[in-house]
């Protein structure tokens, strides 16, 4: 068999799979956890070590990504553990965060993702996901109020915990502690809700001409 139709094959039989699953997150999580306890319960122990380990529940926290169906990923995972050290300052920021009212009752829709899986999300070449650093949020109560707050924290406190802040859309959000920087849609600063708006240019004024 070629290596695309092995390819096809397991992401049929992995959908077929998928299929079949229980409907409920927590059911599926539930059904995971009978062949994964062990290596989740490691990682939460290191996590209450640091005193972090309840700034989210495990379901969420170890949820892999929104495409793990159809990417033929397991929906949940548990990141190596030479990495597990880079969640806890982006959890010490989520528990802050929602501390100040700024994330609501947001949903962790991608935690750590492994670098294959990430290429079929669509996540970046360097993406903080496959490093263990990154959490991304579904906004389910979002407004523009909250969204302004949020962008205000980054601006005054960002520097101090290196937070790096993403709007893919109003309701989806992307948090992770390894530099202080944001973007937006197309992944550039100026796509940013947290950008300043252009300066409108004033009425008669004109460029000034190059010279040649």
């Amino acid at each position: 068999m070629r290596p695309w139709a092995a390819r096809l094959a397991t992401l049929l039989a992995t959908a077929a799979l998928a299929a079949c699953a229980p409907p409920d997150p927590a059911e599926r999580y539930e059904r995971w956890r009978e062949t994964n306890a062990a290596a989740s319960d490691a990682y939460f122990a290191y996590l209450r070590q640091h005193g972090v380990d309840r700034a989210l529940p495990p379901q969420q926290l170890l949820r892999s990504g929104r495409r793990w169906r159809w990417c033929g990923a397991e929906e949940f995972a548990v990141p190596p553990q030479a990495q597990w050290p880079a969640m806890v300052p982006t959890l010490r920021l989520v528990r802050e965060l929602r501390g100040a009212g700024l994330l609501g009752p947001a949903i962790v829709a991608s935690a750590y993702r492994e670098p294959s899986f990430n290429r079929c999300e669509g996540g970046a070449e360097r993406s903080k996901h496959t490093t263990n650093a990154a959490l991304d949020f579904d906004l389910t109560q979002a407004d523009a109020a909250q969204r302004r707050r949020l962008c205000d924290y980054w601006r005054q406190q960002g520097a101090a915990r290196r937070f790096g802040l993403g709007f893919y859309a109003d309701d989806a959000i992307h948090i992770d502690t390894a530099g202080h920087r944001t973007w937006g849609y197309d992944y550039t600063r100026r796509s940013s809700l947290c950008a300043p708006p252009p300066k409108p240019s004033r009425i008669g004024e004109s460029k000034p001409h190059r010279r040649g």
